[in-house]
């Protein structure tokens, strides 16, 4: 069956056969969604996880997925090159480079993304616990029951507000705020006093789902069930935490109303009873607790050592928040944050189109020709790197790069153009190929970096207005949507090079 494909191929389609297209495309796809269902299955979320090594797996995938494409390039090179028809002189039509660099690209996109599919498999697993909507209305439940916990506290810039912004501080090194000289260790809420280390004064453990204002009014809801002591809503928070708990067949040591009364010290809510975000505390150094200058809690924690006999500080009551917000924040960023996306996967697309036009510019030229280009590339990017460090300028390397891809331009169309004898336009070729990719790039660079200069020093607020000022602006914002149009272009100028390359090959060698 494979037999007669390829029979009909080079009958019909001989451009695919000649590519191997089919057999690597089958090839490809299978290999990608080898490595999409390797991420899909072996990144299962365990619950009892606080932290996760990614550099010994992800990495490991990662070498095994180079070391696997790059197998598949050379035995695909291997078999492509056995037959060049450019080089046979064989009949071709004038799209026929455009079509052939085309399906290049694909299989090079093919090669460059097994990590791709294997990243893309492991988040579509972890969106597919829960539906967006339930997992925000979870992290809602552990985002409120967060605020209960030994965790951060915040202080109050003024004394004189009800709502000021809430700004993490360190819960053993700072507990006074300086104001007027004078140290201020309160803050004012609804009229009324409050030690800076009150439970009304914590902070809770966020989620990508929810912005700074979503968090703010979060608190405010939560401090005022507790000066309005509506303890039926507490109680019911506690007992939805402890629900997500036991569905993760995970341990607490207290029940939603015993939570309740170990915290709710009411009207000052300073004894409030500290509950862990897990059995130990991190924050525990022997060496530290044992200088006597620093307080030790002894009412809500006990020293004990652990199975391998080293010395812990335990807490007397806990709750595994460290293990829920470790986990439950994986799945937040893989639905509302995905590293993969359109973003990164401009990494493949950039790497198949600089692989496919290495490819294409040996197909069409030389070994030797490719060889001194290679070299003539190497030599330029050291020549334009030593200016660059001796001129001390940031626009050296991009004005070198462009001037230099703006001669191999005249010089390859101006011999295309007089139909002169070929010479050593086989390098002048394969430069500006590999040039091509990167001018929009360090275009923006140069411009960016001019711009940077010219207004840096400057007050941005009187410059608001300007329309350079807004170019500037806007190109920091769109660098996506630039790069992209980037591939887009390079894309459209090849099939007006491709004309230019079939022409070339027909001129004479000397």
């Amino acid at each position: 069956m494979f037999k007669s494909i390829q029979q009909r191929l080079i009958l019909r389609y001989p451009l695919l056969w000649n590519t191997k297209f089919i057999p690597m495309g089958v090839l490809l796809l299978g290999l990608n969604l080898c490595f999409f269902i390797l991420g899909f299955a072996l990144n299962g979320i365990s619950f009892e996880e606080t932290h996760r090594n990614f550099f010994d797996f992800d990495v490991t995938l990662l070498l095994l997925s180079l070391v696997i494409s790059l197998l598949v390039l050379i035995l695909w090179l291997v078999n492509y090159f056995k037959n060049n028809m450019l080089k046979s002189f064989y009949p071709t039509s004038k799209y026929h480079v455009y079509k052939e660099w085309g399906l290049i690209f694909l299989l090079s996109f093919g090669i460059s993304s097994p990590i791709y599919w294997y990243n893309l498999g492991k988040e579509t697993r972890y969106r597919s616990y829960f539906s967006r909507e339930e997992l925000e209305k979870r992290c809602v439940t552990l985002r409120a029951g967060s605020f209960f916990l030994d965790g951060s506290y915040s202080y109050h810039e003024s004394d004189n507000t009800v709502e000021t912004d809430v700004v993490a501080v360190d819960t053993v090194s700072v507990d006074s705020v300086e104001t007027n000289g004078e140290a201020q260790n309160y803050f004012m809420y609804r009229g009324k006093k409050y030690k800076n280390t009150s439970l009304l004064n914590k902070n809770v453990n966020s989620y990508i789902l929810f912005d700074e204002k979503s968090d703010s009014l979060a608190i405010e809801k939560l401090k005022f069930w507790l000066v309005t002591q509506q303890k039926d809503s507490l109680k019911q928070l506690f007992t939805d935490y402890l629900k997500i708990v036991k569905e993760h067949q995970l341990e607490a040591n207290i029940n939603a109303e015993q939570w309740l009364s170990l915290i709710n010290d009411y009207p000052l809510f300073e004894k409030s009873h500290t509950i862990g975000p897990q059995m130990t505390n991190d924050e525990y150094y022997p060496n530290i607790y044992n200088n006597q200058s620093v307080v030790r809690d002894t009412i809500d924690r006990y020293i004990a050592r652990d199975n391998t006999g080293t010395e812990q500080e335990f807490y007397k009551y806990y709750v595994p928040e460290k293990k829920l917000n470790f986990n439950y924040a994986r799945m937040a960023d893989a639905h509302e944050d995905p590293d993969v996306n359109l973003e990164t996967l401009i990494i493949p697309v950039y790497f198949a189109l600089a692989l496919s036009l290495l490819i294409l510019s040996f197909r069409v030229t030389s070994g030797r020709s490719w060889l001194i280009g290679l070299i003539a590339v190497i030599i330029l990017n050291i020549i334009l790197g030593i200016f660059s460090v001796i001129i001390s300028s940031s626009f050296t390397y991009g004005i070198g790069y462009c001037v230099a891809f703006i001669i191999v331009s005249v010089l390859f169309f101006n011999t295309v153009g007089q139909n002169r004898t070929k010479g050593y336009s086989g390098v002048v070729l394969n430069l500006f190929l590999w040039l091509l990719p990167g001018l929009i790039p360090l275009l923006y660079e140069l411009i960016e970096s001019y711009l940077y200069y010219e207004y840096n020093a400057i007050d941005t607020i009187n410059l608001q207005y300007s329309t350079a000022y807004q170019f500037k602006q806007w190109l920091e914002n769109h660098v996506f949507e630039i790069n992209w149009t980037n591939i887009f272009l390079v894309s459209i100028a090849m099939l007006f090079i491709g004309k230019k390359i079939r022409l070339w090959r027909g001129i004479a060698e000397a």
